[in-house]
């Protein structure tokens, strides 16, 4: 951590500082959303803005302040006319935020705290822009990646993935790597995942030259049934219809089952059963620790793409927020350029938490990280996207009738053109409804 602390120093030049409203003692509410590891990590971001700005307090609430759920609380309080000073926010909450213009445009203030825009990841940036206008200040982002198990590659002989390798690469590796390994007929190591969860399959179907919407994410016919699109689905599917490559998802109905993911997938992996899967960058802490105690050795990788289509992947990312109705807003805007400047970015990239959203402090992190994740992810968010969370109000409907989809395919084992034609339809519907 001191090394981080150092290196801010040559970061000075994408930093900015909040100069503090010594009058008298203020009381600001940065509200978070943070869990308890995350709340120690703001704590100690926090510590140095107190000791430069001794009039000013700050009342944090993390997530386990929200019992009601911490998107609800937030637009409960801004709906309410009585909002924090600042809070943070994801890709997911832009939409409601900027129809309703209930986040305050940043841009003239921008010059005021010296933020500098250029020193951001710019999808991480444009996530929270609507043309000229900034809704909030990128704290770190995450692009979606393949993370593999490096023991299980080396005990088949098979070289590590690189960064442009191809639908083809992928599934060769996952067939060698999908095993019965104590002879009772059954597989017991799996090449890969399958995840319904649409975080993790929508830059599967972008790297196949397909997508889910069109036209601003005002309608699905023409994108979700274009040929390109069925044609990735049904690849993505095949690796439990037909490949056997990746352990066959509960069914919608199975307890546990809507997760598609995010529990089993981690058991398989920590636990050596499953040698590729798709994952972001909430998965260092966890595994660092696991490889720190020896228990595994893992690499990240782009997500491969198909022959002839571009390499694509999702950006997911978190930013600072200030109300439109906040009373104190020129401390409110000090503290929102704070909490996202180098010093903060550089304590939450050294635990792990995300890619810081600055460019140079990113690059310093991956310069001192020994493991090379840092840099796969750097390279993977070169062909980042923006994702359709962040720019279609309606996206939790259109999130629920895609893993529906995938679930008509893998589990009722329909055809995949007829369901995603039929999904096509059921989208346009639901989203012309809400014009």
């Amino acid at each position: 951590m001191r090394r981080a602390l150092a290196s801010l120093a040559a970061l000075a030049a994408c930093g900015w500082a909040g100069a503090a409203d010594r009058r008298g003692q203020v009381r600001l509410e940065a509200v978070t959303g943070a869990d308890y590891l995350e709340t120690r990590i703001e704590r100690r971001v926090l510590e140095p803005y107190l000791a430069a700005n001794p009039g000013i307090g700050i009342v944090e609430r993390g997530a386990g302040t929200f019992p009601t759920g911490y998107r609800e609380r937030i637009l409960a309080s801004l709906a309410a006319g009585s909002p924090p000073d600042v809070f943070r926010l994801d890709q997911d909450d832009v939409p409601a935020l900027a129809n309703g213009r209930v986040a305050l445009d940043l841009t003239p203030y921008l010059d005021r705290v010296g933020a500098d825009l250029d020193c951001f990841n710019q999808t991480a940036l444009g996530i929270f822009t609507r043309g000229d206008a900034v809704l909030a200040l990128p704290t770190g982002y995450t692009p979606i990646v393949v993370a593999y198990n490096k023991d299980l590659f080396d005990r088949a002989g098979i070289a590590y993935p690189a960064d442009g390798w191809t639908w083809d690469d992928f599934k060769r590796i996952a067939h060698r790597l999908t095993r019965d390994t104590d002879g009772d007929g059954r597989i017991d190591q799996w090449g890969a995942y399958f995840d319904r969860r649409v975080f993790a399959a929508l830059p599967w179907i972008w790297s196949g030259g397909g997508d889910v919407l069109c036209s601003e994410g005002r309608w699905a016919s023409g994108c979700l049934d274009a040929p390109k699109t069925i044609e990735a689905i049904r690849w993505y599917t095949r690796w439990v219809t037909t490949d056997s490559i990746a352990p066959r998802p509960p069914s919608s109905g199975t307890p546990g089952a809507q997760g598609g993911g995010g529990a089993d997938d981690v058991r398989l992996f920590y636990t050596g059963k499953l040698a590729m899967v798709t994952a972001g960058h909430a998965w260092v802490p966890g595994l660092r620790a696991a490889v720190a105690q020896g228990r595994l050795r893992v690499g990240f990788v782009a997500i491969p793409h198909r022959i002839g289509s571009a390499p694509a992947t999702a950006i997911y990312a978190s930013a600072y927020a200030v109300p439109a109705t906040v009373s104190r807003r020129r401390l409110a805007v000090q503290l929102a350029a704070y909490l996202a400047d180098t010093l903060a970015q550089a304590l939450r990239g050294e635990a792990g938490v995300e890619v810081p959203a600055l460019t140079p402090v990113a690059e310093a992190l991956a310069a001192r990280d020994t493991l090379g994740w840092e840099a796969a992810f750097l390279r993977a968010a070169r062909h980042g996207r923006v994702p359709w969370s962040a720019r279609v109000e309606q996206w939790r409907e259109v999130e629920a009738a895609f893993s529906d989809l995938l679930d008509r395919i893998v589990v009722a084992q329909e055809d995949p053109a007829i369901a995603v034609h039929d999904a096509a339809q059921q989208l346009d519907g639901l989203l012309s409804a809400a014009r």
